[in-house]
């Protein structure tokens, strides 16, 4: 019986730690994050922008309407990130879509662990 009671705190207090970890993971602070169609002649997608005031987390790909981009340094201007999402493409040969079955967000990395936070993008129509 003794033996029950220390498990039974230690598994607690593991699975609180576990729940805290996770969370904090998940709650970036993520601004003005907008996402806006294009469609010209030879390319439509879309144009996705956010604010990011944590520099320790690196944002790596977004996730927007079930396709992945992945994002590199020239679509960072400052603090806030344009991503050209490209659905459908003539300019680039053999170009290929990549699909994503997570809802709307964006993939991060810090110290070397890969995370998703879903993010509500909102559209901006004019």
């Amino acid at each position: 019986m003794k033996n029950s009671i220390p498990k039974a705190i230690f598994l607690l207090f593991s699975f609180g730690l576990f729940f805290l970890f996770s969370c904090s993971r998940q709650l970036l602070d993520i601004k003005n994050q907008t996402y806006k169609s294009y469609n010209n002649n030879s390319e439509r997608g879309y144009v996705v922008s956010f604010k990011l005031n944590d520099t320790a987390v690196v944002p790596k790909s977004v996730v927007i309407n079930g396709i992945i981009q992945d994002i590199s340094k020239a679509d960072k201007t400052e603090d806030t990130y344009f991503v050209n999402v490209i659905v459908q493409t003539a300019l680039i040969h053999n170009y290929k879509v990549k699909l994503d079955k997570k809802e709307n967000g964006i993939y991060f990395e810090k110290n070397s662990n890969r995370f998703f936070q879903p993010v509500k993008f909102k559209l901006i129509t004019d």
